[in-house]
């Protein structure tokens, strides 16, 4: 053990003084500083997930629309996209802006048609039991599937018959059309407001038959081999159709709320990085106060021959053993409550006699949580440096002070 270490941890001891009381308010601020960020950090992984979860619940890697000519069934570029090393699946789908009525009541949701034989997109949701809220997954002809909130909107449930018509018949020239009465098979909720809220959900003749088409899609949906690469693909996709179809990846066309949740993790760590501030403050003022209790015994140390670097290394070893302490505090407390987050947001939401996380509003079951090493060691790296940065300026002004001055100066 050197020198500077054995002192330090001498001057830690605990004693009965205003000192004591100090080394714990650091160690303390430390702690909640730390705790707070994983906590939060933790917490916001949690909601990136989540939606990223969701979002892929209803939506391809890859999308690819045709953007001039309706694209045949048949087309011999399906082939050659299914055929490409980094796709797994490929599945058609007509996408239109529709109309809808029921007792007055009217919507103007997105209509998509599918091949539920073929669809991986229909076949993940049918899957899963906890996204069907009313009714079944199965689609027969001149069916739909709808959205909980578009459910809710027009008052509908499983067995209730809509109208729907695409305003594409209005345009071009065409013959008028009546509208296309769509009996609702089930109600579904994947969680998502954007999801739950816009769509329509049928099979490719029936919409057809909605917008007046005889066959024909409006484009691909492709799943991907590689989940975070959906943007390189999508540019493969795009040179290998020779621009024929336009290609836009999941991240891409949720670019607005991927970039809001990022940038308020980041904002979220920056602002609680203040309390590690704060806390590195204390431990300055402790090693301040320390440096005044001390200086005769830093003049008798400096009087023996023990260098300045020594006297420095004893007050930097003081901070560091406190922002260590702080830091394994925090980091386990902060474990901690994410391990028991849901009871103590229970708790929480009894003590203020409402949902602090309502389900009908949120969508959520529980509070989503992610810890990621990553993030652990970005938080410990800046606390602890903080805390060096806190005890360098104390350390330097003790190591300078002069041994004969030191000795005579009376605490």
């Amino acid at each position: 053990m050197t020198p500077s270490l054995y002192l330090a941890l001498a001057y830690l001891k605990p004693k009965r003084h205003l000192l004591s009381v100090i080394n714990v308010l650091a160690v303390t601020g430390t702690m909640l500083g730390v705790a707070v960020l994983v906590i939060v950090i933790s917490v916001m992984n949690g909601f990136d997930s989540m939606w990223k979860e969701k979002i892929l619940s209803f939506h391809p890697h890859v999308s690819l629309f045709a953007t001039q000519n309706r694209l045949a069934e048949d087309d011999p570029l399906i082939q050659e996209i299914a055929e490409h090393p980094d796709v797994l699946a490929v599945s058609p789908f007509i996408l239109t802006k529709v109309m809808g009525e029921y007792r007055g009541a009217m919507i103007a949701p997105f209509l998509r048609g599918v091949n539920p034989e073929e669809d991986f997109l229909y076949q993940q949701l049918a899957s899963n039991p906890e996204y069907l809220v009313d009714g079944t997954f199965e689609l027969g002809d001149e069916e739909a599937l709808i959205g909980l909130e578009l459910a809710r909107t027009l008052g509908v449930r499983s067995g209730d018959v809509i109208s729907v018509i695409s305003p594409s018949m209005f345009s071009g020239g065409r013959e008028l059309r009546l509208p296309v009465d769509l009996r609702i098979a089930g109600v579904f909720s994947v969680g998502m407001f954007q999801v739950d809220n816009e769509f329509l959900l049928t099979d490719l003749q029936t919409a057809r038959d909605v917008i007046g088409a005889d066959d024909g899609i409006d484009g691909l949906q492709v799943l991907g081999r590689d989940l975070m690469r959906a943007e390189q693909l999508a540019e493969a996709l795009r040179a290998l159709t020779d621009y024929r179809l336009e290609a836009m990846s999941w991240m891409r066309m949720n670019q607005v709320l991927f970039n809001a949740l990022s940038m308020e993790k980041n904002m979220m760590f920056f602002l609680l990085a203040v309390i590690s501030i704060v806390a590195s403050f204390l431990i300055s003022s402790t090693l301040i106060m320390v440096g005044v209790q001390k200086t005769q015994e830093i003049g008798l140390l400096k009087s023996m021959g023990f260098r300045n670097g020594t006297i420095m290394g004893v007050f930097m070893w003081y901070g560091l053993i406190e922002g260590l302490l702080g830091i394994a505090f925090g980091v386990g407390t902060g474990l901690l409550v994410l391990e028991f987050r849901q009871e103590i947001l229970d708790v929480i939401s009894n003590i203020m006699q409402h949902d602090v996380l309502p389900a009908e509003l949120y969508f959520l079951n529980e509070l989503p949580s992610e810890t990621r090493a990553s993030d652990i060691f970005r938080v410990v790296g800046l606390v602890l440096a903080l805390c060096l940065m806190g005890g360098s300026v104390p350390a330097w002004l003790a190591a300078r002070k002069n041994p004969v001055e030191a000795m005579r100066h009376v605490g």
